[in-house]
């Protein structure tokens, strides 16, 4: 009789790595813990938490699951809590709605009209939320107690438009939404321009100026000339003519406020934030200004120019008289 064969070696290992890799896509990891991801991080951190054999069983599967990938994985707190398959663990990492923080960008230039709306918009808030905590005087004199640079709004003001510094931000999606962002928009002005400035005087017109500098120029090489030249109209006692400063008295968002809207209005004396119709600045900031706009005021560039205007483009072209700034219309407009 012939003596039976014995299986090859790799064989063995073949059908060892075959069971093994059945059994590894239907047993489940439990996992119950809050991993915090930060920017610099990765998925790593998480698999960290896993046993040596679940590792393996997790790189097992990925390895013959090569279209899953974690590059696009956003910093915050990942929330486990109960046993998972390799797939369910999969998903609950790569779901934004697994956890625990909402990850809020406010862009450069927004007011707080354009920040409810954007909140709005994505169901975070009720429409008007934010607008009335922020012009809320018992919540800006509370807050005053906290952050000194507060103090120097003017009592009329009744807004902390201006200080809520625009950035992206993590909150935490089990509290109150609205305080948290605030106080952290407020921490981030305090860190990145009040603390870096030798008490500056006239502080609050500073950041009034500032926000129309910020609307109405993108270009952070162009925005000392522009202050300079909205401080040389203030100078001569001329209108500082900036069109959009008249949206914020419409109590509207800037997106709202289309270039009809703005020639509708333009003509109204009765809006004291229409600066094409009233003199001076306006009675409040009218966005919340980055600091490169800030700046801009503080340390203008000084010129012969009284006058500016966009192409379509958006390039800017300077005018030192009323007709250099009619022949740049001619050419540009």
């Amino acid at each position: 009789m012939t003596p039976k064969r014995k299986p090859k070696l790799w064989r063995r290992i073949l059908l060892i790595l075959i069971i093994f890799g059945i059994f590894s896509f239907t047993k489940k990891i439990t996992l119950n813990d809050k991993v915090t991801i930060e920017s610099w991080e990765n998925v790593s951190k998480i698999f960290d938490e896993l046993s040596t054999i679940e590792k393996i069983r997790m790189k097992l599967y990925l390895f013959t699951h090569r279209n899953i990938s974690f590059n696009k994985l956003e910093a915050g707190n990942y929330t486990f809590s109960g046993s998972y398959t390799n797939a369910e663990l999969v998903q609950t990492i790569l779901k934004w709605s697994e956890k625990d923080y909402l990850r809020l960008t406010i862009l450069e230039g927004r007011s707080i009209y354009d920040i409810d709306e954007a909140l709005t918009r994505k169901w975070y808030i009720t429409g008007g939320d934010f607008v009335n905590y922020v012009t809320n005087y018992g919540t800006i004199s509370e807050l005053m107690q906290g952050y000194e640079f507060l103090r120097q709004i003017p009592t009329n003001a009744g807004t902390l438009e201006g200080f809520l510094y625009p950035d992206t931000y993590n909150v935490d999606k089990n509290k109150p939404l609205i305080p948290q962002l605030v106080s952290k928009q407020l921490q981030t002005f305090n860190t990145r321009v009040r603390s870096k400035l030798d008490n500056p005087t006239d502080f609050y017109t500073t950041m009034i100026l500032a926000s129309v500098v910020e609307k109405e120029e993108r270009n952070n090489d162009n925005k000392p000339t522009v202050a300079g030249i909205f401080l040389k109209r203030l100078e001569i006692w001329m209108k500082i003519d900036a069109d959009i400063t008249l949206c914020y008295g419409l109590k509207t968002s800037y997106t709202n406020c289309t270039p009809s809207v703005i020639a509708k209005n333009v003509g109204d004396a009765n809006n004291k934030y229409n600066t094409r119709a009233v003199h001076g600045l306006p009675p409040t900031t009218i966005c919340n200004p980055t600091r490169e706009s800030i700046n801009a005021v503080i340390n203008p560039q000084s010129s012969n120019y009284l006058y500016y205007l966009h192409d379509m483009e958006g390039n800017i072209h300077y005018g030192s008289s009323l007709e250099e700034h009619n022949a740049n219309k001619a050419k540009y407009l």
